[in-house]
C-alpha cells in the first residue's frame, strides 16, 4: 500500500514498487479514483483537489461506506482497507452475561472449617446469580442506558477509544432479549454454557462472553486473575525434595480448582514434572487431612503400562510416607480382597486395560481421586477404556497430558467430560455447536467460545514460556576428549588403511558407499572395540579399560553418584547401550 501523498511526492514518469513497475502512477491514481467515484460520491470532493491525498467522511457517511460501498467495491476489484473492529462481534452491539457469586475470601473459610468426607458444595453444580446485559464494545449498560444510547440514532459510537456499530435491527433485539430474561439464579456450569456457547441466530445478539464477580471470577477471571487468587501453596514435609516455582504454581492451581469440585487437566510440556506435582498434591492433601482429623480417600492411578514403574519409582522417591499399590499382573487381587486392600493404601496404581477388564470391582470403590496419565489414552470417547474411566466415582478429579488436543476436538470433550461430566454437554451437541463449525469452517467466534469454556480447566505451560523458562536451571555443555587407548588406535589406523585403498580401486555410489561404512566403524572403534569386533561372549561383561571412551564415562558416572544426582546416556547405537549397560551394572 503506497499513500496518496507519497504519490504525488514522485518526480519521474515510472516508480519501481517492491520490484513492481508503475508507469505514471499520478494519473494512474487519477484515474482510479475517478472509477471509484462512480460508486463512492463522497471521493468526488477529494477529485475538486489538484493533487487528491484524503477525503474525511461523518459519522454517517463513514458507516454507509462501511456497510454498502465497501461490498461494491471489493466486487469491482478495488482493495479496501476496513477497520479491525469492523465485521467482528466485538465491534457490534452484544449481550454479556454477569455471574455473581459469593467472595472468595470467606467461601474458602467456610469451606476449610466444614471439611468433611462429603462432595463439595460447589463445582459446576453450584447455583450462581446470573443476569443479562447490553454489551457496547468492551462497556456494560443498563437497560436504561442503552436506551438512552439508541435514542441518538447513530449508526456508529465511539466508546472507550473504540467505534461500535449499532444496527437498528441490533437495537430492537437487545431490548426484546433483556426484558424476556430478567435474571435470577442457575448453576454454574448451565451459565457458563449459555454465555460461552449461545447460537447468537437464536438470542438475536453477537453473545460477548462473560462478566464474573466473588469466587467465580477468579476462576475465571483470566491468567492473571487466576495467579492472584491462587494460594501460596509449598508443598508439605513429607515431600523429598524441591518444586520449582512453575511447579509450586502448578501444585497451587490444582489444588485451588479441586477446593471449588472442578476437574482439572494439567498438560504441561513432557519433561517439566508433571508427576511430582501430583505427588505433592497428594501430600498436601493428607496433610490438610491430619490437621482436621480428616479421612482422606485413595487415589485410583490409570496410566499406561510403560510408565507403571516411573510412578512407584517416583513415588518411592519424592512421596516415600505414601503407601502405594500396584494394581497389575496376573496374581492380582480381585473382588472383596481388592477393595479391603485399596482400603489400606494411600494409592493404587493401574493400567488403562485393567482399569476396563476390572472395570466392576474397581466401581465399587469410593475414590477420593481418580488420576488419568496419558490422557489421550481417552480420546476416544466411545472406546471401552474410556468408558471405563468416567464411570468410577470419585470427588476429585485429574487428568495429565502433554497434548489436549492431537487430531481432533472430540478429543478435548472426551477429557473434559471425565473431568467435569456434562460440562461440554453430549457428544453430539458438542459436534454440532463447536467441532464441526471450527473443523469444517474455521469459525473463529466458536473457537473463542471454546476456549473461554475450557481455559479454566486446563493448564498448559511448555518448555519455552518465560515463566517456565526462568524457573529452569541453565544448560551448561563442556567437552570431555577422551584418549585412544592402543588396541582402538591400532585398529583405527587399519580400518581407514583399508578404506583408502578400497576407494581407490572403486568409482561413483559404490566409493561414497565405502567411505560411509568406513565411517560407521570408525566411530563403533572409538566407543568401544568390542562393538565393531564383535568379539564379545554372551553374557559376559565387556572390559571399559579397552575404550577410553568408556573409562571416562565410568569416572563422570561416578562423580555423578557420589553427589546424589543421576544421569541420561544417549548413544547413537543401540549395540553400545547393551555394552554399557553390563559395564554401568558391574562397576556400580
Amino acid at each position: 500500500v503506497v499513500d496518496a501523498v507519497d504519490i504525488w511526492a514522485f518526480t519521474r514518469d515510472s516508480v519501481s514498487i517492491r520490484g513492481l513497475m508503475l508507469e505514471s502512477p499520478q494519473e494512474l491514481l487519477l484515474g482510479e479514483l475517478g472509477r471509484a467515484s462512480r460508486f463512492c460520491p463522497e471521493l468526488e470532493r477529494a477529485l475538486e483537489e489538484s493533487e487528491p491525498i484524503e477525503v474525511l467522511l461523518g459519522t454517517g457517511e463513514a458507516y454507509r461506506f462501511l456497510r454498502e460501498i465497501k461490498p461494491v467495491l471489493l466486487e469491482s476489484g478495488f482493495g479496501v482497507e476496513a477497520p479491525v473492529w469492523w465485521d467482528t462481534p466485538s465491534g457490534r452491539l452484544g449481550a454479556r452475561l454477569k455471574i455473581t457469586s459469593d467472595p472468595l475470601d470467606a467461601l474458602a473459610e467456610e469451606i476449610g472449617e466444614g471439611a468433611s468426607d462429603s462432595a463439595p458444595r460447589l463445582g459446576l453444580t453450584a447455583l450462581v446469580g446470573y443476569q443479562w446485559d447490553i454489551a457496547v464494545g468492551s462497556a456494560t449498560l443498563t437497560l436504561h442506558e442503552f436506551e438512552q444510547l439508541a435514542a441518538q440514532k447513530a449508526p456508529l459510537v465511539r466508546i472507550d477509544g473504540r467505534w461500535v456499530e449499532i444496527r437498528p435491527e441490533d437495537v430492537a433485539a437487545a431490548i426484546e432479549f433483556i426484558r424476556s430474561n430478567p435474571g435470577g439464579e442457575m448453576p454454574l456450569g448451565e451459565a457458563l454454557r449459555m454465555a460461552f456457547g449461545a447460537d447468537s441466530k437464536k438470542v438475536g445478539l453477537h453473545v460477548i462472553g462473560v462478566e464474573a464477580s466473588g469466587w467465580v471470577s477468579s476462576i475465571l477471571g483470566g491468567d492473571e486473575a487466576v495467579r492472584a487468587s491462587l494460594p501460596d501453596i509449598q508443598p508439605p514435609e513429607t515431600f523429598h525434595g524441591s518444586l520449582r516455582p512453575y511447579q509450586q504454581r502448578g501444585l497451587s492451581w490444582m489444588a485451588f480448582l479441586e477446593q471449588f469440585g472442578f476437574g482439572a487437566c494439567l498438560a504441561d510440556d513432557m519433561g517439566l514434572g508433571k508427576t511430582i506435582q501430583l505427588l505433592a498434591l497428594m501430600l498436601h492433601e493428607r496433610a490438610e487431612a491430619s490437621r482436621t482429623g480428616r479421612r482422606v480417600a485413595p487415589t485410583l492411578l490409570v496410566v499406561p503400562m510403560s510408565v507403571v514403574g516411573n510412578w512407584l519409582n517416583e513415588a518411592k522417591r519424592f512421596a516415600p510416607s505414601l503407601d502405594v499399590m500396584v494394581h497389575h499382573g496376573m496374581d492380582r487381587l480381585s473382588g472383596d480382597a481388592l477393595v479391603e486392600a485399596v482400603g489400606e493404601h494411600d494409592a493404587v496404581i493401574t493400567t488403562f486395560a485393567l482399569a476396563h477388564r476390572d472395570r466392576e470391582v474397581l466401581a465399587r470403590v469410593e475414590w477420593g481421586r481418580i488420576v488419568v496419565d496419558e490422557a489421550q489414552f481417552i480420546k476416544n470417547p466411545a472406546a471401552k477404556q474410556s468408558i471405563a474411566v468416567r464411570s468410577f466415582r470419585a470427588e476429585k478429579r485429574v487428568a495429565m497430558t502433554g497434548t489436549p488436543v492431537e487430531n481432533r476436538l472430540s478429543e478435548l470433550w472426551s477429557i473434559m467430560e471425565f473431568l467435569n461430566p456434562g460440562f461440554l454437554g453430549t457428544a453430539s451437541d458438542f459436534r454440532r455447536r463447536f467441532s464441526q463449525p471450527i473443523e469444517r469452517y474455521r469459525d473463529q467466534t466458536r473457537s473463542e467460545q471454546l476456549r473461554g469454556l475450557v481455559r479454566p480447566f486446563i493448564l498448559r505451560r511448555v518448555k519455552t514460556d518465560p515463566a517456565v523458562v526462568a524457573d529452569l536451571p541453565e544448560k551448561i555443555e563442556t567437552r570431555e576428549y577422551c584418549h585412544l587407548t592402543s588396541e582402538q588406535a591400532g585398529l583405527y589406523e587399519s580400518c581407514v588403511s583399508r578404506m583408502l585403498s578400497e576407494v581407490e580401486q572403486s568409482e561413483g555410489i559404490h566409493r561414497r558407499g565405502l567411505v560411509l561404512s568406513a565411517l560407521i566403524k570408525l566411530k563403533q572403534i572409538c566407543n568401544h572395540p568390542s562393538q565393531m569386533l564383535k568379539d564379545l561372549e554372551p553374557g559376559a561383561t565387556p572390559n571399559p579399560a579397552r575404550s577410553g571412551k568408556c573409562t571416562r564415562v565410568l569416572e563422570m558416572i561416578d562423580e555423578v553418584l557420589a553427589e546424589g544426582e543421576r544421569a541420561l546416556i544417549f548413544t547413537q547405537f543401540r549395540q553400545m547401550g547393551h555394552l554399557l549397560a553390563p559395564m554401568l551394572r558391574h562397576q556400580f
